[in-house]
């Protein structure tokens, strides 16, 4: 177990930005402010876990852990690089461990019936029964299983890593399934399909979004995003990395609901659910998924800003300058916002945009943070759980 508490002063300049847009929806009015800030850090570590027992030259390990109800309350299921799936109680200490076929990069879902859905990178999903530890059924699928599977009704749906869509019932028996294009060169971060009422969209790593009915998943409608993703290296790579954000017309302000749709290295696109139309965008490159609060939009981007936008319009209400690296998140917890870098730094932010506190820790830091009723957990590439408060 580790726990600190860092109290660290520091210098950090605050830039708020109303950015320039991409389509001529925006102004280009630019005001900078800048002051000096003293943090006086808060964030403490509440407990670590080595999730992988890494071995020398082991990849990164990928996966967030999922947060779910055990028969004794709130437990932490993680897969890892060992090809194990550990259930943890919220103290850190381990409860099961459940032995998969190859390492586990897909999060997980809990299901109505208890089991816990996980996917592995050999592309097998199994059900899991974590109070007893026993798998209580598996599925093979094409291909690999890098993203966390979401709920539609009882059932479930899966995306996997060459652009297939699946439907299966909480007894693992496949409902339907969807094809798209094969895609080029990827990120190990993949996307998950969003739901809202009877649909499904799915944001495809070729730049395609696809929305199918949810009941039998025939097609309704696909949008390709990207002119190019011809892309031979990872500097030029243009993908959607990460899991499209619903912005519902009551809460926007608009007259019809929207789908954000973020491109790493790209835009982060605003179509309609009707029939996919591009409604508005921004230059913002992000490999995390906005989160809307309200009216407000928040995102963190890959060159280390934080920004605010209006929901409605999209234009920037602030930017907040917080590290030379890709941001992870932001998630919400205690009303505050949350966002990890690449450097292993985790920043904890009021809504409005002020730094509250900050925690440096080990390795680099991909994938946002995940909020449990106790704190915040993130996972570094050394396959090290943080739990923060």
């Amino acid at each position: 177990m580790l726990s600190q508490r860092l109290k660290l002063p520091f210098l950090i300049g605050t830039a708020l930005i109303l950015s320039a847009c991409s389509t001529g929806f925006f102004t280009s009015e630019e005001i900078e402010e800048k002051a000096v800030l003293t943090v006086d850090s808060e964030i403490s570590v509440a407990w670590s876990i080595d999730l992988d027992q890494r071995r020398p030259a082991s990849p990164s390990g990928m996966s967030n852990p999922a947060v779910v109800q055990g028969e004794h309350g709130e437990v932490i299921v993680a897969g890892a690089q060992d090809r194990r799936a550990r259930v943890f109680n919220t103290n850190g200490s381990e409860i099961q461990r459940i032995a998969l076929s190859a390492p586990g990069e897909s999060g997980g879902l809990q299901l109505a019936n208890g089991l816990v859905v996980v996917g592995d990178v050999d592309g097998k999903l199994f059900g899991l029964d974590i109070n007893t530890g026993i798998v209580a059924w598996r599925v093979e699928l094409p291909s690999s299983v890098m993203s966390r599977p979401v709920p539609v009704g009882d059932d479930f749906i899966v995306q996997t890593e060459n652009n297939q869509v699946f439907r299966f019932t909480p007894n693992g028996v496949k409902v339907w399934s969807y094809s798209g294009p094969l895609g080029g060169l990827g990120m190990q971060i993949q996307p998950s399909p969003v739901v809202h009422r009877d649909h499904v969209y799915i944001a495809m790593k070729n730049g395609d979004v696809v929305a199918l009915k949810a009941d039998n998943g025939s097609f309704l409608w696909q949008r390709q995003l990207l002119l190019n993703n011809n892309a031979t290296v990872l500097s030029e790579l243009k993908v959607p990395a990460a899991t499209p954000v619903l912005i519902l017309a009551e809460l926007s302000g608009r007259h019809e609901d929207m789908l954000a749709v973020p491109i790493f290295q790209g835009e982060i696109f605003f179509l309609s659910l009707l029939d996919g139309s591009t409604l508005m965008n921004r230059v913002i490159s992000t490999k995390s998924s906005p989160l809307q609060v309200g009216k407000q939009i928040y995102v963190a981007d890959a060159k280390g800003a934080l920004s605010m936008l209006d929901a409605s319009g999209g234009e920037t209400l602030w930017k907040q300058e917080l590290s030379n690296g890709e941001l992870a998140g932001p998630v919400l917890w205690h009303k505050n916002l949350w966002v990890a870098d690449e450097f292993g730094k985790v920043f904890r932010l009021s809504l409005d945009g002020k730094l509250l506190g900050m925690v440096e820790l080990a390795g680099r830091i991909d994938l946002a943070p995940v909020v449990s009723s106790d704190g915040v957990m993130v996972r570094n590439n050394l396959g090290t759980l943080f739990k923060l408060r």
